[in-house]
């Protein structure tokens, strides 16, 4: 069986993932998406979902034990990305396309489930000023499950735990990830089309500098946008952020069409 899934790991990711699911649905995915859960989500959040139609399996351990990071102003939202790492022991899936919950889905994606494992996009690397970013995001992956591999990452968590702190710097499973496939930047094979991961910060440059469409046959189509940030369209907002959005909105004219299109996917 093949699958697309996701990670919920709090509930305050909720709202993505109902959106993520019915983003699927309207560009008419072949495949289901599955949320796996993390231990800590509550029934009711399970339920709800269910009632949603989404599948989901609850995860039977944690990556890590403890807070990891600890930003200005209180825990990070990185704290809880680990689990990511769990995905690859689910073992009841053929074949994975992992997408995070913040994500939005404008065209079909099936064909990705053809790509090769491992397969991801250095998102947001055609933006002035982030030329030498090499390395993936982990917001959309391609994986076969396999227990080795989900074994392999876990025992990478400690490594990357001392060197986050001793460079001062918060961690991820994509930190996790990233020192465990230390040539993935140089197998240019797994780099997928900057269109399957676009940042919606950086929406209005990569369509007005670089080319990129939501036209259904542009030679560079936008399939993926990620919300990336701890600031998500479904949550309430702080009057700093609110701030930042109205910045967000006069440098980007783009990035109000599709926050508006998002938030109605959650209200239907």
């Amino acid at each position: 069986m093949r699958a697309y899934v996701t990670l919920l790991s709090n509930r305050s990711y909720f709202e993505g993932v109902l959106i993520l699911n019915r983003s699927l649905q309207k560009v008419e995915a072949k495949y289901p998406l599955c949320c796996a859960l993390s231990m800590s989500v509550e029934e009711k959040v399970e339920c709800d979902l269910k009632n949603e139609g989404i599948l989901c399996i609850r995860l039977s351990q944690t990556a890590v034990d403890g807070i990891v990071n600890i930003e200005e102003g209180g825990f990070s939202h990185w704290n809880f990305t680990f689990d990511k790492l769990l995905i690859w022991g689910l073992s009841q899936f053929e074949k994975i396309v992992f997408l995070d919950c913040d994500m939005f889905v404008v065209k079909n994606i099936d064909h990705l489930f053809e790509c090769e494992p491992f397969s991801a996009v250095v998102a947001g690397a055609q933006y002035p000023g982030n030329e030498h970013w090499k390395e993936l995001n982990s917001g959309i992956m391609v994986l076969i499950p396999s227990e080795k591999v989900k074994n392999e990452l876990l025992e990478k968590i400690n490594e990357e735990i001392v060197a986050g702190r001793t460079e001062k710097r918060m961690i991820g499973d994509q930190d996790v990830i990233k020192r465990y496939l230390k040539t993935w930047k140089d197998q240019e094979n797994l780099h997928l089309e900057q269109g399957y991961n676009i940042f919606a910060d950086y929406l209005s440059y990569y369509i007005r500098k670089l080319g990129y469409s939501f036209n259904r046959n542009a030679d560079k189509p936008i399939y993926v946008i990620h919300f990336i940030g701890k600031a998500k369209p479904w949550m309430k907002k702080t009057f700093r952020q609110y701030v930042w959005m109205l910045r967000m909105f006069l440098k980007n004219p783009y990035y109000p069409i599709v926050y508006h299109r998002y938030l109605k996917f959650l209200r239907s």
